[in-house]
């Protein structure tokens, strides 16, 4: 687990409560999403909980990069096409550094007999596009 990150958000984000916009990267951070769960049980985690959406120029894969942090910790990124699409809303409405918080849930994480074992993931109460 990396060192926490503190972010001055400056807006919340009000998704359409389904919360089902999916990031990627989450594997490279399993460590950080278990224990934001409380560790793995038999049937897995939905953990409700807040996501903040920051905006990485430092990215040295891709400078669009937007990262997702939970509890100050990296949880995984959006995608590259969400991460433009993202920034070019923001830019749109004059905003082009803000950094923002959505409901996330963490989902996954079950590990069962016989070597059964999920990885967690996240999900963002964002615009599915």
């Amino acid at each position: 687990m990396g060192s926490v990150r503190r972010v001055t958000v400056a807006a919340s984000l009000p998704g359409p409560g389904t919360v089902e916009f999916d990031i990627v990267g989450e594997s490279h951070y399993q460590d950080a999403l278990e224990p934001i769960c409380g560790g793995r049980t038999e049937e897995g985690a939905e953990h409700l909980t807040e996501a903040v959406l920051v905006l990485e120029d430092t990215n040295p894969y891709d400078k669009m990069a937007v990262r997702v942090d939970i509890n100050g910790e990296t949880v995984g990124y959006l995608s590259r096409s969400n991460a433009r699409a993202y920034r070019a809303q923001w830019r749109k409405l004059g905003h082009p550094d803000i950094t923002c918080k959505c409901k996330a849930m963490v989902v996954g994480g079950w590990e069962r007999s016989g070597g059964d074992r999920g990885s967690f993931g996240v999900k963002l109460d964002l615009p599915v596009t």
